[in-house]
């Protein structure tokens, strides 16, 4: 008998854990209609990246030169995931980064594994005090499909929800928020093979912002619908443009870049500096439909 009423306790004590659970959820800043996406979504309060969403690197590209992603400035530490830029030790320059020009920097990039379509996406983050790129997107439909993504006759999609500048060698890049959107016709390597760019009719908005990025943190948002993508920073809306292309699942990324042809190469004094993100939140829309499928893939001749 006290058996039976201990197993009714325990499960009584779980099912309301995973009642707590569920009404816990952040709630949408859109209001109703969305539902929270776990798999997407971390608040990064642990000791270590949840690798059971998160990639520490990109599986298909190094990054650009000449600066080389690494895993090892990739880090969870006082409630936030660390981005990190630093120089590159002589020591560390092996001999085939060397050749390959990847000789002068480390940065950092984390991918969520998953993927997500119509929904908000949304990260509160700080930038780094540095001349670095520090970037919240989308991209890469093509992922788990080589036989798409490397030949002619796909497009490779992106949209920047986020991309900043802390400290701009030109300062008239100064406190500027930009976002993006990105089609590139395949076949399509990150940054490296690139055949052709498509021309994308107000793809891209910018807007001088009242503060300093690096100051303290920020929330920037995405609505992606099927009929509409919205942009948000601080809960206020920024741009709108129509959506006439972005039907199909997309990875969260977050990084940190050398934009040598944007923004400049950072002062070896600034580095290393980190960008800062509390918190990924994505929402799926309830009342969105299905996301556009991929192709199946082709079947081998026997």
């Amino acid at each position: 008998m006290r058996r039976s009423t201990t197993i009714a306790a325990i499960l009584f004590v779980l099912c309301c854990g995973a009642l707590y659970a569920d009404d816990s959820a952040p709630k949408c800043p859109l209001g109703d209609g969305y539902e929270f996406v776990p798999d997407l979504s971390d608040e990064f309060d642990g000791d270590a990246l949840d690798d059971s969403k998160w990639w520490d690197f990109n599986p298909a590209w190094r990054g650009r030169k000449p600066a080389l992603f690494s895993r090892k400035n990739v880090a969870v530490a006082d409630g936030s995931l660390r981005l990190t830029a630093s120089l590159m030790q002589p020591e560390e320059v092996d001999y085939e980064n060397k050749v390959r020009g990847y000789d002068k920097y480390w940065k950092s990039i984390v991918k969520s594994k998953g993927k997500g379509a119509y929904g908000y996406y949304e990260a509160r983050c700080k930038s780094m005090r540095a001349c670095v790129c520090n970037a919240f997107w989308l991209c890469d439909p093509l992922s788990d499909r080589p036989d798409l993504k490397y030949v002619e006759g796909d497009i490779s999609e992106e949209i920047d929800i986020l991309e900043y500048c802390g400290k701009p060698n030109d300062k008239g890049h100064d406190r500027l928020y930009y976002a993006t959107l990105h089609q590139y016709v395949t076949p399509y390597l990150e940054s490296i093979v690139n055949k052709k760019k498509i021309k994308i009719k107000n793809y891209s908005y910018k807007q001088k912002m009242d503060f300093d990025f690096w100051a303290d943190f920020h929330t920037f948002g995405l609505a992606w619908t099927p009929t509409e993508l919205r942009w948000y920073v601080d809960g206020k809306e920024v741009f709108r443009r129509e959506n006439d292309i972005f039907f199909r699942p997309l990875h969260v990324t977050l990084d940190c870049e050398i934009m040598s042809d944007w923004f400049g190469e950072p002062d070896p004094a600034d580095l290393p500096a980190t960008f800062e993100i509390d918190y990924v939140r994505v929402w799926k829309q309830t009342d969105a439909p299905e996301p556009q499928a991929l192709p199946e893939p082709k079947k081998k001749a026997q």
